[in-house]
């Protein structure tokens, strides 16, 4: 049941979301429904940026531009070398998101977030709106943003760690509300990785929760889901439910399931991915995926009941039943690449992100599912152009 409802100040319904004149109607984010642009950012230290590809009606990626964002990219320390963690060097899900006519990105090394106008006539043409804004705690990794709520939330992995929440508009970012802090496990800035710390935040299905996975390390740190309400009015709460689900390990990405207010279907590095109950975090899983020889099983995406997973260290692209956790099929595609980060589903193509690991060039593999559970097909490779930090993925 949903009846708690502690507030805050913040992230009330908006007049006017920004980037959308007229009855223009946006993207909604279905993964049935055929996207026309994707994004990346560099996540550069030296200056972050965001880079922009028209997607073809065939799934084929072409160039667009790139659009400082404001701030600069980090990187997790590598807790086994000390030096600078990639490739996913956020170690995170959703460092680039979209709602409504927007796009969002972190700048992990500056402390903000930055906004961006879509133009409607031409997707991969962006405008920064305002400033960036400080996401009110150290080394922002990810986010969540609704454009019905007009609200975007970030976690901040860093020493001082927590979800912050902000409105936007056609005006840009109103500015994140006071942090609401949560233990990830993480002491210093940067952090310490690739675990513990945010995996991902994500608004329910119905948008009357906030959801964030914080990943355990296996070792001294638990990880844990987390829930905050959100009011009818988009307020969002500043009291948390918390809870390791029994067998969980290390949460990571997750998506919500089509149709379910309450379930969502999580990705585990420790073992593959899981559908959880959003309402009930205590319980047994609805559903559990094992995968055999996996390594970084860390990022999820949905489409109908087809659950997909990918794994940073393994290229592989495995799909799964979210309501049974059967694996329908595991797909290795003829690239040569080391492994699969953040990813998208848009109509009948998935488009996963292969950042540079130094011996080859960032790319984004395209592969055609519209012949239903297990008919992943490998269709073509795309060279990004960017670098080993390159983060996220969003499509419009």
């Amino acid at each position: 049941m949903r009846q708690s409802r502690a507030l805050a100040t913040v992230c009330a319904f908006g007049t006017s979301v920004a980037g959308m004149p007229g009855d223009w109607k946006p993207w909604t984010g279905s993964p049935m429904q055929q996207a026309q642009a994707l994004y990346v950012m560099t996540n550069d230290v030296s200056g972050n940026k965001v880079v922009s590809m028209s997607i073809g009606s065939d799934g084929s990626l072409s160039a667009g531009s790139s659009f400082a964002t404001g701030g600069i990219g980090g990187n997790y320390v590598n807790g086994t070398t000390g030096a600078p963690h990639f490739p996913d060097a956020l170690s995170s899900a959703d460092a680039v998101v979209t709602a409504g006519n927007n796009v969002f990105v972190v700048n992990a090394g500056s402390n903000t977030v930055s906004m961006f106008a879509i133009s409607p006539s031409d997707p991969t043409s962006l405008k920064m709106i305002g400033e960036p804004a400080s996401s009110m705690g150290e080394f922002p990794t990810t986010l969540a943003a609704s454009a019905e709520l007009g609200c975007v939330c970030v976690g901040n992995t860093g020493a001082t760690s927590g979800i912050s929440c902000s409105m936007f508009s056609d005006a840009g970012l109103a500015g994140f509300d006071t942090l609401r802090p949560m233990n990830v496990g993480e002491s210093v800035t940067p952090p310490t990785g690739p675990t513990p710390g945010f995996g991902d935040l994500l608004f329910s299905e119905d948008e009357t929760l906030l959801i964030a996975m914080v990943k355990g390390n296996g070792t001294e740190f638990t990880g844990y889901a987390a829930t905050f309400p959100v009011s009818a009015s988009g307020m969002v709460g500043t009291t948390a439910t918390m809870a390791t689900p029994p067998g969980s390990k290390a949460l990571f990405g997750m998506a919500n399931i089509p149709g379910s207010s309450d379930l969502v279907y999580v990705s585990d590095a420790g073992f593959g991915g899981l559908t959880l109950n959003i309402d009930n975090l205590n319980a047994q899983p609805v559903a559990v995926t094992n995968v055999t020889g996996q390594q970084a099983s860390c990022w999820a995406q949905v489409q109908s009941t087809r659950g997909f997973i990918t794994d940073a260290a393994v290229n592989r692209l495995v799909e799964a039943s979210v309501n049974t956790g059967a694996i329908t099929t595991e797909f290795y595609p003829p690239t040569g690449l080391m492994g699969m980060t953040d990813f998208r589903i848009s109509g009948n193509y998935l488009w996963a992100l292969s950042a540079s690991n130094g011996n080859y060039p960032s790319s984004i593999q395209i592969f055609d599912i519209s012949g239903g559970p297990g008919s992943i097909k490998f269709d073509s490779v795309y060279q990004t152009g960017t670098g080993s930090n390159t983060q996220g993925m969003a499509v419009w």
